[in-house]
């Protein structure tokens, strides 16, 4: 009797350990990053009228499509003749444009910027790869493409007119990361390279105005420092920072997120920022594949991803700036239904604010989860007390 009663033990402690690795997510938020389910894409409309020769409609269509195939930008040809209800059409009125061929390119927080795809004396074609390469491609991004695909995430800095407030935010964001780096060995997963600091300075701003109109900066108007976290596929997570925002305590919380588990509670609206509009080739994909141990791009991972970022996901975050918003909503079936207008990126709610809401929602969600594995123990228990005692009865009536 004492032997089975110590197998019963054992048997319930074994089931009891077994509990925990399913309750486990098996990646953390930077892995999330990686993974592209297509539900954020910017969208490049070109625009074509009746006039238009045939041979560059032709090119518009074959050289957006070849040029922007590895990255997070949709094109569309409309011919504006043909297509008068379509809703990207309202991007047209926005911008008063009257000449074609023509390109307008909306982020998926509902902003919109023309695109000038043409020069006078120079070739089609050669204007418009100048200006999609444009589109995806900067110094600074460049920079933040390298490091968010082998380090823990990066902050970006935007310097503005004042020395004195471009010092304090560089000292904030430095301690921020060392605040992080410091703490990497005690988080879920391994990451092998701490956060870094990127710095846009003044002379930099209008090469980089691409990169500032996705974050909802107009590069003419930057006059304060601002302060943004990237991690993942070049994406953004979290509030824009500026002027006195820019704290160590601010960009920390927001880091701090990058390193924790993909289930941790935290609510996935605010986790899944845009990407920002970036070339992400072959050659990167496979760097991170390799450090990540698997394949962002595989079919089951995206799938598991879809599953864990579904259970919060409802619309963008947006961001407290823009510089013109129309709703464009799409008819193809392979593409969302629309583009939605911006909303306040920090909605009234510091980083500290909504990671303990956050916290929140994961304690909520842990007394969801506590029912049913209660439930479940208690039967397993039964079960194995049933079998047990027929066991014990069973020898009994052999002795």
């Amino acid at each position: 009797m004492i032997k089975l009663y110590k197998l019963f033990v054992v048997i319930c402690l074994w089931l009891c350990i077994q509990t925990h690795p399913a309750l486990a997510c098996r990646f953390n938020v930077r892995e999330t990053g990686f993974v592209d389910l297509g539900i954020e894409p910017y969208y490049l409309y070109g625009y074509v009228s009746k006039d238009t020769p045939a041979e560059i409609t032709s090119t518009f269509r074959q050289v957006s499509y070849a040029a922007l195939m590895d990255s997070s930008i949709r094109v569309e040809i409309i011919d504006t003749d043909q297509q008068k209800d379509h809703p990207a059409m309202k991007g047209l009125d926005l911008w008063r444009t009257q000449s074609f061929p023509a390109a307008v390119l909306v982020s998926p927080d509902g902003q919109s910027l023309p695109v000038p795809v043409t020069k006078p004396g120079r070739p089609f074609k050669e204007t418009l790869w100048s200006a999609l390469d444009d589109i995806l491609s900067s110094p600074k991004r460049e920079e933040i493409v390298q490091q968010v695909s082998k380090t823990y995430g990066v902050v970006l800095l935007i310097e503005g007119a004042d020395a004195e407030q471009n010092k304090k935010a560089k000292v904030a964001a430095s301690g921020a990361i060392e605040k992080v780096s410091m703490q990497m060995e005690w988080m879920p997963k391994p990451i092998a390279h701490p956060p870094v600091l990127i710095v846009i300075d003044s002379e930099s701003l209008s090469r980089e105005k691409i990169l500032l109109w996705s974050l909802g900066l107009d590069a003419e108007k930057v006059n304060k420092p601002y302060a943004a976290v990237l991690y993942g596929r070049a994406r953004w997570i979290g509030p824009l920072f500026e002027g006195e925002e820019i704290t160590e305590a601010n960009l920390a919380s927001v880091l701090f997120v990058i390193g924790a588990d993909c289930e941790c509670g935290f609510d996935y609206r605010w986790l899944q920022g845009t990407m920002l509009p970036v070339r992400w080739d072959e050659k990167i994909q496979a760097r991170v594949a390799e450090s990540l141990g698997f394949d962002p791009e595989n079919p089951m991972i995206k799938m598991e991803m879809s599953r864990i970022i579904g259970r919060g996901f409802s619309s963008y975050p947006g961001v407290p700036f823009g510089y013109q918003e129309f709703v464009v909503e799409s008819e193809s079936v392979n593409e969302p239904e629309q583009i939605l207008p911006p909303q306040p990126q920090n909605t009234a709610s510091p980083p500290a604010v909504l990671l303990r809401k956050s916290e929140a929602a994961g304690a909520e969600s842990e007394s969801v989860l506590q029912k049913p594995l209660f439930l479940i123990a208690v039967l397993v228990v039964l079960i194995i007390a049933v079998g047990l005692f027929i066991v014990f009865r069973a020898a009994r009536r052999n002795l």
